[in-house]
């Protein structure tokens, strides 16, 4: 009829705050797993827990046991005695080192010569603001030149042809006219 075996006696019962204190959790997920797995005795709103009630929580709460990850074979080769499988591995790995110092050298290179190339644009670009900036002066030097061949318009009232230099070269002819009379 019944599978279960009879218990002779009633081991220590436990409430949610004890058996939580035991098994060093909280009150809430003692009752939270004692519930889900059947694990424990429900009085109305209280959860209690035997001796073998803690148990199976305990159990239920084991991690379970992981695999070990095996062994590779070029660990294996270091603890061989076979010579000529030792030499391939090493063989091997200098060919990964070969490859890598080459791969590391071409990365080098590349890197330099992109450095080379944004600086030749850098210098190109300062040689072509300096030669703009020439050819402004020049083309102001230019202007003063000619400014200062032809004769001052004396009558002329716009504000705009009235320029520091020809202020400055009327007032100088004044002078020298000023200083040829005086000197007469």
């Amino acid at each position: 009829m019944n599978d279960f075996p009879k218990p002779t006696q009633l081991s220590t019962i436990y409430t949610a705050k004890e058996a939580a204190g035991r098994l060093k959790m909280t009150q809430r997920g003692v009752i939270t797993i004692g519930k889900r797995y059947g694990c424990c005795s429900i009085n109305g709103r209280n959860a209690l827990f035997s001796e073998q009630d803690l148990l199976d929580i305990w159990q239920i709460m084991r991690a379970p046991a992981t695999a070990t990850k095996r062994v590779t074979a070029s660990a294996i080769a270091f603890y061989t005695s076979d010579a000529s499988y030792k030499d391939l591995l090493r063989t091997d790995q200098r060919k990964r080192d070969e490859k890598r110092r080459l791969r590391m050298q071409r990365e080098t290179a590349e890197r330099e010569r992109r450095l080379e190339v944004k600086r030749q644009t850098s210098r190109d670009k300062v040689a072509a603001r300096v030669a703009k900036r020439t050819a402004a002066l020049d083309v102001k030097a230019a202007q003063h030149a000619a400014a200062d061949s032809e004769d001052l318009d004396v009558n002329n009232r716009d504000p705009a042809y009235w320029t520091d230099q020809r202020k400055k070269r009327l007032r100088l002819e004044r002078l020298a006219r000023l200083n040829g009379d005086a000197g007469q």
